[in-house]
């Protein structure tokens, strides 16, 4: 199978990183979170799919599946900013995969949405999510797949400095 030329494991990102059972668990979600990134990319690769870089990928994530969002939505979805995103929405705009049109809630404001190769490749990525998430159920059962994905939810969700920790 193609692989992806952005994948994280090719570049040695994470190929010299040692984790243990007790290590540190945000040293362990960016690892979970290289992994899923490095089979969707592979995965889309095997459909032809080979110039969406990790941040495209949030990109289309933060997009879902709605009517569109402005750059600054987009940004403030991902916790990030407008300087930050536009390029990378620039670059799939220029690839194919989004097009901007007029917002018309406010003429001087676009729209960023997918074009039908852009919804292809989007699908194509959440369905390749799925999978891994199914592999992991087979894996692990369902019952502690749920309760993983609680308890980081939990974590996300209260931020680090209200826990009482320095």
């Amino acid at each position: 199978m193609p692989r992806n030329p952005y994948s994280a494991a090719d570049t040695g990102q994470l190929a010299d990183t040692r984790l243990e059972p007790d290590s540190r668990l945000g040293a362990l979600a960016r690892r979970l979170a290289a992994i899923v990134t490095d089979r969707v990319q592979d995965d889309l690769a095997g459909v032809g799919i080979t110039d969406l870089r990790p941040a495209h990928l949030r990109i289309f994530a933060a997009l879902g599946h709605g009517d569109g969002a402005r750059v600054t939505e987009i940004a403030e979805r991902l916790g990030s900013t407008k300087q930050t995103v536009g390029p990378l929405v620039d670059e799939l705009v220029a690839r194919g995969y989004l097009h901007r049109r007029r917002d018309p809630a406010d003429a001087r404001a676009k729209i960023v949405d997918f074009t039908p190769g852009g919804t292809t490749a989007a699908e194509a990525a959440r369905r390749s999510a799925e999978n891994i998430d199914r592999q992991w159920a087979d894996r692990i059962g369902d019952r502690r797949l749920d309760e993983c994905r609680a308890t980081l939810w939990e974590l996300v969700n209260e931020p680090a400095d209200s826990t009482g920790g320095s």
